[in-house]
């Protein structure tokens, strides 16, 4: 199914998701919120004002809603002659008429979705799915009848009319059909794609955009086609022709998720719908294509140019239309509570958009809005926060508020909105984490270019989580006797929230004690988690380290937080173990290997400097510090010989002696 209906379909069942903004973290000291670009500025919520690409808010359009009664979204609009505005909806494919403030069920369809609208003359036509059925409807009783069903279409994207023809995009074949005034459907244009999303004619120009790859074309009669341009992106959403421009939507669409649908036609989904990538393109008469717009975060869906030259652009996200002049200044134009913008007619007085989530109607009203607001999104401090100074730079005369709470999105839990400041003072919210501006424009000249707000973070403990001896790769060798050495590679593991500088100390204490001891000089600074301990001062024995993590590089004394954590038990073995008493007797040597500390936990024998060979002691366990050995030395000619026997400890000290023998 295509991914464009998977997005309209899931629209009918599903909330919208929200944003929030997250705040780098490093030291705690004074931070600050800025709002300075049309990022930052369009990221929050709009009533009655726009955000200009140039880094402004400025007082914008007054909208009227519209409901449609029981319309799970709408989903194209047109405009009569006489003013009048008809919608089409899903998910019962009505189409409702618009006259003023009177709202009423027009005309029924009996299909899931009414996907288009064109007027020509006194007739309305509709095209729907899934059943890729063409309807006319009498403008002047409402009368429905079936004009056209395309053969092998399923859907009827796009219809416009040049007078004598109707046109109409379809998939799942991509296909474009001329349809007379009889209904009698022609294939016009045969694509090589799946669907033919969108439509646009300006004199005898004919324009098709497709999915799954976004190409455009130019459609020169039955069969004649030429590729205006191959966008990037997987689907051309929407077209408009006028004044020798073409304005193009390329979205980069993510793969659809399966959809059921019931008997009754009305669809589920366990997902909300993922929003793609949207792109605004112009296309002038002399073939130049110029990207006007684009947004990684939010596909677009409609496009109309005015008769000025203006641009509006249906955004597929959180309810937005844009507005790009002649000079390419992008506005916000209008934030809705529905999440998408699907259809938009420009060509009467004021503009007109639908919406889904809910079938809804907007129109724009006369002149500047008289209530202007404009809301930032909700700003994350990271941790509970006291907050500063509020600033802004500007003209004209404005208020701001400010509320503070410490859930994602406001709710109950929230101050209420604080009492408003007209010119830059503390914020007189309490502290929390989480904290969310509103401005007001108090005159319609006025200009909003920059917001800042102050706070300090509350202080939160680096924690040692782990410490202990620095894990190596041994040999077999080394699994029973490592090599000796005075040094310990000490490590630790530390849970820094804020990602302050840490400053660690070390500090150590024979196990059987209880007075610390440092490792290293006060003056020294060790930021790293790691250490090379230098032992050889130290009596053998089991030592423990403690390790102190100090956020005091990053805070001011009184607001410098520590923790500690000590390591297991550290054996310090740096003195090698003796072999003692060697004897020869009836064919073994007899002797003992003595440690300070032990366990011994190997022991070999060599004969005439021969390779070293492992042996047991006499009770065949290898655990104590005093082991006596008796080892069988077999083969020896007559003569002189050397035998010689090495000890090792835990630490990896050895330890060796040799005995001379005289075989006759």
């Amino acid at each position: 199914m295509n991914r464009r209906l998977l997005s309209l379909l899931a629209l009918t069942t599903l909330a919208s998701l929200g944003l929030v903004f997250v705040s780098p973290a490093d030291a705690v000291s004074t931070r600050h919120f800025l709002l300075d670009d049309a990022e930052g500025l369009a990221a929050g919520e709009l009533e009655g004002t726009m955000v200009l690409s140039t880094g402004e808010v400025v007082v914008g359009a007054q909208l009227a809603r519209i409901g449609l009664e029981n319309a799970a979204l709408a989903t194209s609009v047109a405009r009569a002659s006489d003013g009048a505005l008809y919608v089409g909806t899903g998910n019962a494919g009505k189409i409702f008429r618009v006259r003023g403030d009177e709202v009423r069920a027009f005309a029924e369809t009996g299909q899931l979705l009414v996907t288009s609208l064109v007027i020509e003359g006194g007739t309305l036509y509709a095209g729907t799915l899934p059943e890729g059925r063409i309807y006319a409807i009498n403008l002047a009783d409402g009368a429905v009848r079936e004009h056209a069903r395309p053969e092998g279409a399923e859907h009827v994207w796009a219809l416009v009319h040049d007078g004598r023809r109707l046109f109409a995009g379809t998939g799942p074949e991509g296909k474009v059909f001329a349809i007379d005034p009889s209904g009698n459907a022609e294939l016009y244009f045969d694509s090589d794609e799946a669907h033919v999303l969108s439509l646009a004619r300006e004199g005898d120009r004919l324009y098709a955009g497709t999915s799954e790859r976004a190409i455009v074309y130019r459609l020169r009669g039955p069969g004649r086609a030429e590729v205006v341009h191959d966008f990037p992106g997987n689907e051309i959403a929407a077209l408009s022709a006028r004044g020798g421009v073409l304005a193009v939507l390329a979205n980069d669409m993510p793969a659809a998720r399966p959809v059921a649908a019931t008997k009754a036609k009305r669809p589920t989904a366990s997902e909300p719908p993922r929003p793609g990538k949207g792109r605004l393109f112009r296309v002038d008469a002399e073939g130049r294509v110029e990207r006007l717009h684009h947004d990684d975060g939010a596909h677009f869906t409609a496009v109309r140019i005015a008769a000025d030259g203006t641009i509006y652009v249906g955004v597929g996200k959180d309810g937005r239309v844009l507005r790009v002049s002649p000079d390419r200044v992008v506005a916000t134009y209008a934030d809705v509570d529905e999440r998408q913008v699907l259809d938009l007619d420009v060509d009467g007085d004021r503009p007109v958009f639908v919406t889904g989530d809910s079938g809804t109607l907007h129109r724009v009203l006369p002149g500047a809005a008289s209530e202007a607001f404009w809301t930032s999104k909700v700003l994350d401090a990271s941790f509970s926060a006291r907050f500063g100074q509020l600033t802004w730079r500007g003209s004209g005369r404005v208020q701001l508020q400010t509320r503070t709470g410490n859930s994602g999105q406001p709710d109950a839990t929230w101050t209420e909105w604080s009492q408003p400041i007209t010119t830059p003072g503390p914020i007189r919210s309490a502290g929390g984490r989480f904290l969310q501006i509103r401005a007001k424009l108090l005159e319609p000249t006025a200009v909003i270019r920059a917001v800042q707000a102050y706070y300090l973070p509350q202080n939160q403990r680096p924690t040692v989580t782990r410490v202990g001896l620095k894990a190596t790769k041994q040999t077999k060798r080394e699994a029973s006797a490592p090599e000796p050495s005075t040094t310990y590679d000490l490590e630790w593991s530390v849970d820094n929230p804020d990602e302050d500088a840490i400053r660690y100390r070390l500090r150590y204490r024979a196990e059987d004690q209880t007075i610390w001891r440092p490792v290293f000089r006060e003056d020294v600074r060790l930021t790293k988690a790691e250490y090379r301990w230098e032992t050889s001062g130290l009596p053998d024995g089991w030592y423990v380290v403690e390790v102190e993590a100090s956020d005091e590089l990053s805070n001011p004394s009184p607001l410098v937080l520590r923790s500690t954590r000590t390591s297991s038990p550290i054996l310090v073995d740096n003195h090698p173990p003796r072999v003692e008493g060697l004897a020869f007797r009836g064919g073994r040597v007899t002797g003992r290997a003595v440690d300070g500390f032990g366990p011994i936990v190997a022991l070999e024998v060599a004969v005439d400097g021969g390779d070293w060979l492992p042996a047991q002691p006499d009770d065949g366990l290898l655990d104590t510090r005093d082991e006596r050995f008796t080892i069988p030395i077999e083969g020896l000619t007559a003569g002189s010989h050397v035998v010689a026997v090495r000890a090792y400890d835990a630490g990896g000290n050895s330890g060796s002696a040799e005995l001379v023998i005289d075989v006759r």
